[in-house]
């Protein structure tokens, strides 16, 4: 017969092991990272397109840890037509590939390189995510769930933006009321 005080102690332990590897598991996840080859995506996130509207820019941290330097080439998903990329930051005009020299950070950003994300074909919904995959000329492909921020939001996880949106559109933070699964809740799952 096993003792209450050595139950407890054994239960206690075997609880706290299983929550710390629960937790472990999700810590890449949750942080927003995503690595390729030499290359790391981290936080990637988009401005909601106005209303009316049926485009989108996307952002993220881009790291190349590798020796050689590499290039974002493409954007793609079945939720928008087409990608541009706008990666020269003093002609944003013009359509061209992000270069990542190597052991480098590539940041982009409003009002620095970006990428366009065209003819959306589903309505992205402010707070939660959008699966896509970034296509590097040399480290391959990734498939990341960029969190979907407010029209006008300045960084990722915009607090101020989203409230601003919220009211605009007469919305609590409970997210919308048909389907899918908050933006938060897609790192906690399983990838296929």
């Amino acid at each position: 017969m096993l003792k209450r005080r050595e139950f407890l102690l054994t239960g206690g332990t075997l609880l706290t092991g299983t929550a710390l590897g629960l937790f472990a598991g999700r810590g890449s996840a949750s942080a927003h990272e995503y690595d390729v080859g030499n290359l790391k995506v981290e936080h990637p996130w988009l401005r909601a397109p106005v209303d009316g509207d049926n485009k989108a820019q996307f952002y993220a941290m881009l790291h190349n840890n590798g020796a050689t330097p590499d290039k974002l080439i493409a954007v793609k998903s079945e939720k928008f037509g087409k990608a541009e990329i706008h990666g020269d930051a003093k002609k944003l005009e013009l359509i061209t590939p992000i270069v990542l020299p190597p052991k480098s950070k590539v940041t982009l950003a409003p009002g620095g390189v970006y990428v366009t994300l065209l003819d959306i074909k589903k309505h992205l919904e402010v707070g939660w995510g959008l699966e896509m995959t970034l296509v590097f000329e040399k480290a391959g492909e990734v498939v990341v769930d960029a969190a979907i921020d407010a029209p006008d939001a300045t960084h990722a996880h915009d607090a101020e933006a989203m409230e601003r949106w919220q009211k605009a559109h007469g919305q609590d933070s409970a997210g919308p009321k048909e389907g899918g699964a908050p933006h938060h809740e897609h790192h906690h799952m399983d990838k296929k």
